[in-house]
């Protein structure tokens, strides 16, 4: 009797090793990097802030700086989340990002305002497919992680604030991580405001404390990983789009968790981290961090994922 039923066993798990695994590959999980365990000082020290003319109310959000224990590895997004990748979320759910998109005017004023036309799959400027995503809300980036984990059979997320830095910092103790080295140019590293943005946006002015003084081929987005990578391996940390976090609003960072956990408390906005292709070098730095409503989206405002270890 046990040799009889051997064929259909055999067959029933050739059945489950074939479909069985289908079910959480439908689509490609994004590339992961496994970041280990430690601790770190988080945020910046007044003389770091002061040295790029940070406005002192923005110097607060990021102040006093403290140790945070990293508990557990996880694993961070090499790259920030593309529009290719974000466009299979849109086909697969119906899912509409809808809502104006704000932009930077063009000139030398460096407003901003909403528009209708502005959308994730067209913000205004050419991007490709691996261009990092932009016009997304928080709401967007959440449900972009649940579909994915769904999809995958993983746990993904977005970071905490503090998750975020470690992973940007990379064992690095300086404003950015490049600063190790006076010789790399930011614009080796970074999409950042830059001498070609200083052309096309203020009318040729230069400006040391808007613009850094070097050309990184882009006036707007670059396409993700088109720089150098961080110690540990991770793409635009710092330039290209700010990236959403799970944090809300703190006016400083008196009584933070000393862990890795996100934090509560003015939660109608979120914390955003990294700076952008529009940003100066006091916005570009590891510790620097910007508040935006839940519901906001812009042109320099995308996200990364984080993924949860068994």
């Amino acid at each position: 009797m046990h040799q009889a039923m051997r064929p259909h066993i055999l067959l029933v798990v050739a059945i489950a090793l074939l479909f069985g695994p289908a079910v959480h590959a439908r689509v490609p999980a994004p590339v992961m990097v496994r970041v280990p365990a430690g601790s770190f000082i988080a945020g910046s020290t007044p003389a770091e802030t002061d040295a790029v003319h940070y406005p002192a109310l923005l110097a607060a959000r990021e102040q006093p700086a403290r140790r945070v224990i990293v508990a557990r590895p996880f694993a961070i997004g090499r790259t920030e989340v593309t529009r290719g990748e974000f466009a299979r979320f849109v086909a697969a759910t119906a899912w509409k990002p809808d809502g104006p998109c704000a932009h930077l005017v063009v000139g030398p004023t460096n407003t901003w305002a909403p528009s209708d036309t502005r959308t994730w799959r067209n913000p205004g400027f050419a991007q490709t497919d691996r261009d990092p995503v932009v016009c997304v809300d928080l709401a967007d980036a959440q449900s972009y992680a649940a579909w994915l984990s769904r999809e995958t059979g993983r746990h993904f997320r977005l970071p905490s604030n503090t998750e975020w830095e470690y992973a940007a910092r990379a064992g690095t103790t300086t404003p950015r991580w490049w600063d190790q080295s006076g010789e790399q140019s930011p614009c080796k590293n970074a999409s950042v405001s830059d001498l070609q943005r200083q052309k096309a946006h203020n009318n040729g002015a230069a400006d040391p404390v808007k613009f850094f003084a070097c050309d990184d081929g882009h006036v707007f987005t670059a396409p993700v990983a088109s720089f150098r990578p961080n110690p540990w391996g991770l793409y635009d940390m710092l330039g290209n789009v700010w990236e959403w976090t799970s944090d809300c609003l703190n006016a400083n960072q008196i009584g933070a968790p000393g862990d890795t956990s996100a934090r509560t408390g003015d939660c109608a906005s979120h914390m955003d981290r990294g700076g952008s292709w529009t940003n100066s070098p006091k916005y570009v730095r590891s510790a620097a961090q910007h508040p935006d409503l839940v519901g906001a989206r812009n042109t320099v405002l995308g996200f990364r994922l984080v993924e949860d270890l068994d």
